[in-house]
C-alpha cells in the first residue's frame, strides 16, 4: 500500500502540471492574440490608441492625439483635444476624427493644418455646421492632382473654425486610394 501512495501523488502532480500548462499557454494566446492580428482580439498601439482586429484588418475607435497626428501626418499643438476619432486599415485606411484646439493654440493649430494640408480653399464645403463658428476654413485635395508629385494617394478634407470663446474646432478626414 505505500507504493501506491507515491504513485497518486505523481499522477495528481502530473494533472497539476499539465493544467497549469495550459492555463500558462491560453494566457499568453489571450494577451499576445490581438497583437498577433487575430480577429476580435484587441491591442494597443504605440501611441496609446485602443483598437480591435477584423477580418480583413482592425479599428480604433478611441484615438489619442498621437495616433491622430501619426496617422494624419500632421503636429498639431500639444493641448489639442480629441473629442472623437475613428481609423479603419484595410487594404486601405480610413481617419475621421473631430478635434479642439484651446484659444490659446488655436493660430498655432490653424498654422500646423496649413502646413500638413495646404492653405484653405474657397468654395468647398465645409465639414463643420456653420452656425456659430467663424473664420471657417476648409482644406481639400479633391482636385486630386498635387503640384508636383502628380496624383496623391490620399484624399483629405479638414474644416476647421473658431467658436464664440475662442477655441479652434477641427474635422480632419483622410481617406488612401
Amino acid at each position: 500500500m505505500t507504493e501506491q501512495q507515491p504513485k497518486a501523488i505523481r499522477i495528481i502532480v502530473g494533472i497539476l502540471l499539465m493544467a497549469a500548462f495550459v492555463m500558462i499557454s491560453f494566457a499568453l494566446v489571450l494577451r499576445y492574440a490581438g497583437g498577433w492580428g487575430v480577429p476580435y482580439f484587441s491591442f494597443t498601439t504605440d501611441r496609446g490608441s485602443s483598437c480591435t482586429n477584423n477580418f480583413t484588418g482592425y479599428t480604433c475607435d478611441k484615438l489619442t492625439l498621437a495616433d491622430v497626428e501619426f496617422y494624419g501626418d500632421v503636429d498639431l499643438p500639444d493641448n489639442t483635444q480629441v473629442v472623437q476619432g475613428v481609423y479603419r486599415s484595410t487594404h486601405d485606411f480610413t481617419l475621421d476624427a473631430r478635434l479642439q484646439v484651446p484659444k490659446a493654440s488655436a493660430a498655432a493649430g490653424l498654422k500646423a493644418l496649413n502646413a500638413a494640408y495646404g492653405p484653405c480653399k474657397a468654395g468647398n464645403p465645409s465639414p463643420l455646421p456653420a452656425a456659430g463658428l467663424s473664420a471657417p476654413c476648409v482644406m481639400a485635395n479633391d482636385d486630386t492632382v498635387t503640384g508636383s508629385s502628380g496624383i496623391s494617394g490620399e484624399l483629405f478634407t479638414v474644416g476647421t473654425g473658431v467658436r464664440k470663446d475662442g477655441a479652434r474646432l477641427v474635422s480632419l478626414s483622410v481617406k488612401s486610394r
